[in-house]
């Protein structure tokens, strides 16, 4: 990739969020940066589940973007997004019930 070149990739995913806040993929690599298309949100319970998403380089309550938002049992949500992500940045979360809910974050990988 040459700076300045993009490319259209699965950045995390599909995985299931755990009960407790974990990192989820890898951090962005060094001179890359990522927009963030769409985040989508599958339950695959048969109860609603709340979900809760941060970026940055911590999973910290400030660094929520997605906090307590409930996903109906058997549904799935799409969120669409301009979210941007820079070098040694990941995604964070977890639900409220562990490995019931998959996460797949979709976007383009840039050189910077």
């Amino acid at each position: 990739m040459a700076v300045g070149d993009r490319t259209e990739k699965r950045l995390v995913g599909p995985t299931t969020l755990a009960a407790t806040n974990t990192a989820l993929g890898s951090a962005v690599p060094a001179s890359r940066q990522w927009t963030v298309k769409q985040i989508i949100f599958c339950n695959t319970s048969g109860t609603e589940r709340l979900i809760y998403m941060a970026v940055g380089t911590a999973a910290t309550v400030g660094n929520r973007f997605v906090s307590g938002i409930p996903i109906a049992s058997g549904d799935t949500i799409v969120l669409d997004t301009a979210l941007v992500l820079n070098a040694t940045e990941q995604f964070f979360g977890y639900s409220d019930t562990g490995s019931v809910v998959a996460v797949t974050v979709v976007g383009w990988e840039k050189e910077v």
